[in-house]
């Protein structure tokens, strides 16, 4: 049941050019992501139901100020969440979409409302998928791939043949990798030896005490459902830990999926593989946004991923073909005229164009035309937002500078806000602080990673172990170190289904109980009023009443 001081059904959210209104109003989204990387993929409802109630107590709590809307008047924060819906949750299988997954998304859902916290959905995904180490999309997919695949080099020119048939006798072992098997190790991209990968800390390493590292949970080994590959397999977890997972995304088994997927809308096979099931699913989303007015928008994807590789076309195209795949769902679900759910883009591992050389050099390729009438028709419509993460590296700006350029790359799809999803620091207080510097800056929908309810969970994120794993120890740590007598303890809960979420990927670093830290200026405010002599508008100052006027000035 909702508070007694909170509505029952909150206003819609709506856009408005580049701001963000409730009921005609505008607001400022603030909150956190809420993300469980493994099965069952959702905390149960009571958890749920909990931490809701503390976002929306910690928003009425908070100490910030917002700065004022254009015309003067307050914008309140309105807590919010990113709540994945993962591809690899809602279809297990080839089908129809799972009705427990349905379910377990939408009591989640109405969890929030409840309490008056929004809530983003985000199709998201980090490294792949289970097969490679990563999450999101289904292990099926990578399966598929690898039923097609060619020779070992069929991706490293242009012209890429996706028919098994005509490489029919080429042994398995010299194939293409899609997966991680026996005959497919977990490997560095096509032409990088292990060696060389260790000198830049990504490099393949193995469990010592598995004798055929990549055979449990691997497709057709017999061994466990793939789809727990990513928590099950021993050598996948010294892979896959917090401080070690980019070694998964330049293997090969991921620089061979990423471009299947990124075209797959204009491949027949592919197309049925992937691209369908993708679009079945967004449209499946964006019929939840119109059942619950607390929905925002849905988000397509998470840190989509470099590709291709040791292609190069495929390397210095991977700004252009990630946003045409995502103008390639927009257009298929513009063909059923009902839906209206706003949707948010993101570039290359969320990034903005500017914010370093290197990623300035992948967006000089752009977006093809085609793709760019298809974003500024959703932006006429108000239903399209730029998503963007801060993390360093792959920036090498402030998160400050980082914000503005997001400005003005939302500027060229035309004029649309921008969501700052994802950014990580060390404590509950430093997020608090990067909220209100964010919010000072011109963000108007912020989500730190990550919010877990470490209270019911004991341990740093959305993971969770029993008494007969913690009594021994962790089962793997953040540098994938293996604790073996905890390991085998820990196994035997993903082999009965009873674990709970996964320390992979980047789960660990949580925080709770943030929105009530939120102080009345953030630490950069503060040292501006140290610097600048009292009686003086800081340059902050100075650049929201110039944006003030500006917008004056365009309403007369």
């Amino acid at each position: 049941m909702a508070s007694e001081d909170t509505p029952l059904r909150p206003g819609r959210c709506t856009i408005s050019g580049e701001v963000y209104k409730i009921d005609g109003k505008e607001v400022v989204l603030m909150g956190g992501n809420y993300c469980v990387k493994a099965g069952p993929y959702y905390p149960p409802l009571e958890v749920v139901r909990k931490d809701a109630k503390l976002m929306a107590k910690g928003a009425k709590s908070m100490a910030y100020v917002p700065p004022p809307a254009a015309d003067g008047t307050p914008r309140p924060v309105v807590p919010c969440v990113r709540l994945p819906a993962l591809m690899e949750s809602a279809l297990p299988a080839k089908g129809p979409i799972d009705a427990t997954f349905k379910s377990k998304l939408e009591e989640t859902i109405q969890a929030f409302r409840d309490e008056g916290v929004y809530v983003f959905l985000d199709m998201h995904q980090d490294a792949f998928g289970t097969t490679n180490g990563g999450e999101g999309y289904p292990w099926w997919v990578a399966e598929d791939f690898q039923k097609r695949a060619g020779c070992c080099l069929e991706q490293c020119c242009c012209c890429c043949c996706f028919s098994s048939s005509c490489w029919s006798c080429c042994p398995e072992k010299c194939r293409t990798s899609y997966v991680s098997t026996p005959q497919h190790p977990l490997q560095p991209f096509c032409g990088l030896p292990n060696c060389l990968a260790k000198c830049f800390n990504v490099g393949i390493t193995t469990y010592s005490e598995d004798p055929e590292p990549w055979l449990p949970y691997s497709v057709g080994g017999g061994q466990g459902n793939p789809a727990l590959m990513n928590i099950g397999n021993a050598s996948m977890r010294t892979n896959n830990s917090d401080d070690r997972w980019s070694t998964l995304i330049t293997s090969a088994q991921v620089q061979n999926c990423v471009p299947r997927v990124y075209n797959s809308a204009h491949h027949a096979e592919d197309k049925a593989t992937f691209f369908d099931p993708f679009v079945g699913l967004a449209k499946y989303l964006c019929s939840v946004w119109d059942k619950y007015e607390n929905v925002v928008a849905l988000e397509l994807m998470n840190e989509p991923l470099l590709g291709g590789l040791p292609n190069l076309f495929h390397f210095f195209t991977i700004w252009r073909q990630i946003l045409s795949f995502q103008a390639d769902v927009m257009e298929a679900l513009d063909e059923d005229p009902s839906i209206k759910c706003p949707i948010a883009i993101a570039n290359w591992s969320s990034t903005v164009e500017g914010e370093s050389c290197f990623v300035s050099c992948l967006a000089c390729f752009g977006a093809p035309s085609s793709a760019m009438k298809c974003f500024k028709s959703y932006a006429n419509q108000n239903r399209l937002i730029l998503s963007f993460h801060f993390y360093s590296p792959p920036s090498t700006k402030a998160m400050e500078e980082d914000i503005q350029l997001a400005k003005k790359n939302a500027a060229k799809f035309g004029g649309i806000p921008i969501f700052l999803s994802e950014f990580w620091e060390d404590s509950a207080v430093n997020f608090a602080d990067k909220l209100a510097m964010a919010c000072d800056e011109g963000v108007s929908a912020i989500t730190y990673w990550q919010y877990a309810d470490t209270e019911w969970t004991g341990q740093e994120g959305w993971f969770k172990y029993p008494a007969s794993v913690t009594s021994i120890g962790t089962p793997v740590d953040a540098s994938g170190n293996i604790n073996t007598a905890a390991w085998d303890a820990y196994s035997k809960t993903v082999a009965d289904g009873t674990f709970f979420g996964g320390y992979i990927t980047g789960a660990g670093g949580a925080q709770m109980n943030v929105l009530e830290l939120v102080p009345p200026e953030s630490a950069a405010v503060k040292m501006e009023r140290k610097v600048w002599p009292v009686g003086h508008m800081t340059p902050l100052h100075k650049a929201r009443r110039c944006m003030m006027n500006k917008e004056k000035e365009r309403n007369i």
